[in-house]
């Protein structure tokens, strides 16, 4: 185990798998998060600078590290930059950026680069999600006919990869065998192409055909959490498209940054003319704390996008 970590990405639920094989064998009581908006960098330090009650090694995860991403900084940075160049400390400190790309240029990104581990979390690599899905299966005691056909109905978000697989874990509990017929009466058709009608009906605040549009996919039954992730996907690309609009990239400057049909550029930021960067930044945190209530167990699923969706 390295000292210091990167964990950054979008896909939550590779980035959590990734975290569990740093952390496997440590004591949760030697495991603690922050969000980096609720501590400072003094209280970072000091944290992780803490021996163990039990002399354990103790480990500090932070959330949120935006401070890896472009023109984003923080008070202090210079502190935390110093820790890492002169840390011998043996507690380990893990960053968490839910960002597609970091800023390679900063020092604090080349200090863990050199110190550290730096970890890429994407879930669009085949190879990644074949080895995932054998193993979730195999540990669990069961077979796949056919794991190219599930990704085709499924997706590649992880944490929808998991539901749809434990979903069938229970449908498939008596011959452990999952075919295909199986995966077509179970598991709910990925609806990425669907979402973007309701990120515009959002954006255009045209809040009666939001709810509709929920309603319909409600009843179809998708996953409330799995609609969430995907609206943050999709709003961390409307943010995006902003950020390189107010640097004066042209559409196709943007569309090959991001890797997108330029005209899908032009589109979007027609729609986002009475937004700015801090109006979006503002819906993704907003998305990002209602998972988070969710999955403590502090709000109910339906509520939360409901919520996101009347805000204005």
């Amino acid at each position: 185990m390295y000292n210091t970590y990167l964990l950054y990405g979008t896909d939550k639920g590779v980035i959590n798998n990734e975290l569990i094989k740093i952390i496997n064998n440590t004591d949760k009581n030697d495991i603690t998060r922050y969000s980096i908006d609720s501590i400072t960098i003094e209280d970072i330090i000091t944290d992780v600078s803490t021996i163990s009650m039990f002399g354990n090694k103790r480990i500090i995860i932070v959330e949120d590290a935006y401070i890896f991403t472009a023109n984003k900084t923080i008070e202090n940075i210079i502190t935390l930059e110093n820790y890492l160049k002169n840390n011998k400390n043996n507690n380990c400190l893990i960053f968490i950026t839910y960002s597609e790309k970091v800023d390679t240029r900063k020092k604090i990104y080349k200090l863990i680069k050199d110190k550290g581990k730096i970890i890429e979390c994407k879930n669009g690599d085949n190879n990644y999600l074949h080895n995932f899905i054998n193993n979730y299966i195999e540990k669990a005691g069961y077979r796949i006919e056919n794991i190219n056909y599930f990704l085709s109905i499924v997706g590649n978000n992880l944490d929808n990869i998991k539901n749809e697989l434990d979903k069938l874990f229970m449908y498939k509990v008596n011959d452990k065998k999952i075919i295909n017929s199986d995966i077509d009466n179970i598991c709910i058709k990925v609806i990425e192409d669907e979402i973007f009608s309701l990120t515009d009906a959002i954006i255009l605040n045209d809040t009666n055909k939001s709810i509709i549009l929920l309603e319909e996919f409600l009843k179809k039954k998708y996953d409330e959490i799995y609609i969430l992730n995907l609206l943050a996907n999709q709003f961390r690309f409307l943010f995006q498209v902003k950020r390189l609009a107010n640097k004066n990239k042209s559409y196709n400057e943007i569309a090959k940054i991001l890797e997108v049909n330029p005209y899908r550029v032009k589109f979007t930021l027609n729609k986002l003319y009475n937004y700015t960067e801090s109006d979006l930044l503002s819906r993704i945190k907003m998305l990002a704390e209602a998972d988070k209530k969710i999955k403590l167990g502090l709000m109910d699923k339906k509520l939360a996008l409901e919520l996101f969706i009347i805000k204005k």
